[in-house]
């Protein structure tokens, strides 16, 4: 969401004859807001476009878990983390201008029991302390700090104080002084249409331009159920190895088409937790996202422009907010060390 009805100041360098935008001029504000959603749960991704995100069939795996009863879970707290997952740069992210991720990271929940024999804390609701059972009681701590970098900066990912160049498919760099355009226009962002721009970036090549003059919302023409060429991949160390996992997939009698599969929980788990993955392991893992969408154009120009060097990480290889992870961890996405977590009492 955005604080305190903020906004953020863009150029817009439109072709209007063609109703097309060339290219858009703005400080380190608008992408830091761009570059946040590298580190967003694909999860939080699905939720915050209710559900239409348009991302595969993402959207229907949070519809799952959704409309599962709490019986199929190893506990209640389980499918919360999955609907509504952290983000472990949250700290970073809660400190730029417009926030569209509307997750609280300081609201924790703290043991009850005041006899407990040690400290508990989950920032998850319906959990329950670890070391007496007890349930929790949810409140915000202003003095809970989530950060995976010792960081220093006063906001956001990019050096501040300098001027940036965004294309309509979301390449990244310096503003030059020799690009000359005839046709200006500004306008302000805020949050609504921030997410609106989320959506765009994922399922087309021309995001601002669709944002802009308002566009319908299609998909470019290429098959969005394309997997990467490099999707199936060796592992590079012997420890990231896991066992195989088997399903049975019921076909049609011509083979044309899958009907539904036979699972075991160990495949559910492998789904279930993609939602919690940050959107940019998901491109660090496979090298690109949906060949119509321009997201990961974004990730590509990471390296080319000024960045405070402790948020670098942050956007390269986003991390699991604590406790997220999952026993079948297939793309090999850290865990955010608990350690990192701070809390005043």
């Amino acid at each position: 969401m955005s604080n305190d009805g903020a906004t953020v100041a863009v150029k817009l360098f439109l072709d209007k004859e063609k109703q097309r935008v060339l290219l858009a001029e703005s400080d380190n504000d608008f992408v830091d807001v761009l570059f946040s959603f590298l580190t967003l749960p694909l999860g939080t991704i699905v939720r915050l476009l209710g559900k239409q995100s348009g991302a595969g069939c993402l959207d229907e795996v949070y519809k799952s878990v959704e409309s599962l009863s709490i019986d199929h879970f190893q506990t209640k707290a389980c499918k919360a983390m999955l609907l509504s997952p952290l983000n472990a740069a949250a700290s970073q992210c809660g400190q730029l201008k417009i926030r569209i991720d509307d997750t609280n990271p300081r609201k924790v929940g703290i043991c009850s029991n005041r006899r407990c024999p040690g400290f508990s804390y989950s920032s998850v609701p319906d959990a329950v302390c670890k070391n007496c059972g007890t349930g929790q009681t949810f409140a915000e701590h202003p003095q809970i700090v989530h950060t995976s970098v010792a960081y220093s900066g006063d906001g956001g990912f990019v050096t501040s104080g300098i001027k940036l160049i965004i294309t309509d498919d979301l390449h990244v760099s310096p503003a030059s002084a020799s690009i000359v355009f005839s046709l200006l226009d500004k306008f302000g962002l805020h949050a609504e249409p921030a997410i609106l721009l989320l959506k765009r970036a994922l399922i087309s090549q021309q995001a601002l331009t669709g944002l802009f003059f308002d566009a319908a919302v299609t998909p470019d023409a290429v098959n969005l159920d394309q997997l990467p060429e490099n999707f199936i991949q060796q592992p590079k160390h012997p420890e990231h190895k896991f066992d195989p996992i088997k399903i049975k997939p019921i076909q049609t009698k011509d083979d044309a088409s899958v009907l539904y599969a036979e699972a075991g929980q160990d495949f559910v788990d492998l789904i279930f937790g993609l939602l919690s993955i940050p959107l940019g392991s998901i491109i660090k893992a496979y090298g690109q996202w949906s060949p119509n969408g321009c997201i990961d154009n974004l990730y590509r120009n990471i390296a080319g422009i000024g960045h405070i060097s402790e948020c670098k990480e942050l956007l390269i290889a986003p991390k699991l907010a604590p406790h997220f992870g999952c026993s079948i961890n297939a793309l090999h996405v850290k865990e955010l060390d608990t350690r990192h977590l701070k809390v005043k009492c």
